[in-house]
């Protein structure tokens, strides 16, 4: 995952500026509402997550690497954050977002850091009273203490107030100090751009519930789909059968998660078989389990940091039980051991009167 850079946005708010004209007119192409999204891309051209210099808006600054967790400790909307690492000191990453009104500006933003981090907040705009390629810029220092969630809004914050010139970056004047809205009342309304970031310590943050624009934006873990795979589904009783596993992302790429096996006879209940099964190189889980009797298989994917727990489908192996053993049939016609004897003792027997029998008549 990447923080998308400023310098493009820097670059056309100068040209445009120089020109004369206004920074950005209303958020034309703001998407609005609430969204859910899996890293630093929100979608929206208004608001997206970037990186600037703690001391320089316009100076270089240094790209931070991005991850999806959960927490830390309990986060303000939904159960993940978007996790930011600074490779170095100096530099500060968060939202961007751009306003159609300076007096109105209320962008805000959750930071956590379980280090605590040091931040800045940057204001650019164009007012009635700011000459033709200057703009206004203001800058208010941050900082987010360890052991909870802090919440920055850019209309609460005290920024310093410098009238710079676009072309060479250098400050024309100093105004003092004000809120975005105490400064509009004084040097008129205006449109422009706020980036609020954290880092600049190069402590590991997060960040969550972006709210600007008219967008809020909470970052939450990936989509993902596990399949299942059997090498056979007809076994005979105790036979090895191969089951595979594979986790796919949104785009189809295998991510290689861990997977446990489950099993049931069929409408019975789900049982873990054995231990998670880690994935092959080429990003499949593969474990040989004998068979018995006819089974379902699925596999079950633990929740992670990025993702949350899911299920594959089922697969059932189907095991065909032998006959029993009968004794050989005797062919037709042949007498059985014994029965000889016996029939020729049943006719002798036959031919005695019974004690029963009553005596012939004369």
């Amino acid at each position: 995952m990447r923080v998308r850079s400023i310098m493009t946005a820097l670059a056309a708010t100068t040209l445009t500026l120089t020109m004369g004209t206004t920074v950005v007119g209303s958020p034309a192409h703001a998407v609005g509402g609430s969204h859910t999204v899996a890293g630093p891309a929100t979608g929206d051209p208004d608001v997206y997550l970037t990186y600037v210099g703690c001391a320089d808006l316009l100076g270089a600054a240094a790209a931070p690497a991005s991850r999806i967790n959960l927490g830390p400790y309990a986060a303000p909307l939904g159960r993940r954050s978007l996790g930011l690492v600074p490779s170095a000191a100096g530099s500060a990453a968060g939202p961007y977002a751009a306003f159609g009104s300076l007096a109105g500006l209320d962008t805000s933003v959750a930071v956590a850091a379980t280090g605590g981090s040091t931040g800045v907040s940057w204001v650019m705009a164009v007012t009635r009273q700011s000459p033709a390629g200057t703009a206004w810029r203001g800058r208010a220092a941050l900082s987010a203490p360890a052991g909870s969630w802090t919440t920055v809004s850019s209309a609460a914050l005290t920024y310093d107030w410098a009238l710079v010139d676009l072309a060479s970056g250098a400050t024309v004047d100093q105004v003092g100090s004000a809120t975005a809205a105490q400064f509009a009342a004084q040097h008129g309304d205006g449109s422009g751009f706020a980036v609020t970031g954290f880092g600049c310590d190069g402590k590991a943050f997060n960040l969550d519930a972006v709210r600007a624009s008219g967008s809020t934006f909470d970052f939450e873990g990936v989509s993902l789909t596990t399949t299942v795979a059997a090498s056979r589904q007809q076994a005979e009783p105790g036979q090895d059968v191969e089951l595979t596993g594979r986790v796919t992302d949104g785009s189809g790429r295998v991510t290689g998660d861990p997977l446990v096996l489950e099993s049931r006879a069929p409408g019975g209940q789900w049982a873990a078989v054995g231990k998670p099964v880690l994935a092959g190189r080429d990003g499949v889980a593969r474990v040989a389990v004998p068979v018995t009797e006819t089974t379902e298989f699925r596999w079950h994917r633990p929740q992670g940091q990025y993702a949350d727990e899911g299920w594959s489908g089922t697969v059932t192996v189907t095991v065909e039980k032998q006959a029993e053993q009968t004794p050989p049939q005797q062919p037709e016609g042949q007498d059985q051991p014994g029965d000889q004897q016996g029939g020729q003792q049943g006719d002798q027997q036959g031919d005695q009167p019974g004690e029963s029998e009553a005596p012939a008549q004369q």
